[in-house]
């Protein structure tokens, strides 16, 4: 009778990468969740701190605010929806589970500049909420989504 006994190796986390920029996923890692909500987060405090005055209009630099905030939403939902089918694809998750994609409301170019950027933010801002509600069903499965390695 040995004294003393191996333990027995913990499985360790899958990783890939989905997407272009080779957003990182990581299923069974410790920190589950989606990771890129944190800079949405930020940017939404930084507009709710220097939101223009009730019938006043934005800063140049609020605006470009909502038009990064925007883009960093549209980011997250392109890598959501390629992890989720990398996670079906290796059998890790049923098709059912999928969560339905965010509708795809095209934006008017037809607008000015200010009202364009406003239109732009109110969609996000709609975009965002299904992001926060898959961040839950990540969390429920043990899935990571990270920025890529830099």
């Amino acid at each position: 009778m040995p004294l003393f006994r191996r333990r027995a190796s913990e499985p360790e986390a899958l990783i890939f990468t989905v997407g272009v920029s080779d957003h990182r996923v990581v299923v069974g890692g410790e920190d589950p969740g989606c990771r890129l909500l944190d800079d949405i987060d930020q940017y939404e405090v930084f507009m709710l701190q220097r939101q223009a005055p009730a019938g006043g209009r934005d800063s140049v630099g609020m605006l470009n605010a909502k038009l990064d905030y925007a883009e960093l939403v549209d980011t997250t939902v392109a890598v959501l929806v390629l992890t989720f089918e990398e996670l079906v694809d290796r059998g890790l998750m049923s098709q059912d589970e999928v969560p339905e994609k965010p509708a795809a409301s095209a934006l008017r170019r037809d607008l000015a500049t200010y009202d364009y950027i406003q239109d732009a933010y109110t969609r996000a801002c709609r975009r965002c909420e299904w992001v926060r509600a898959v961040d839950v069903q990540l969390r429920q499965h043990g899935v990571s989504v990270l920025w890529p390695q830099t």
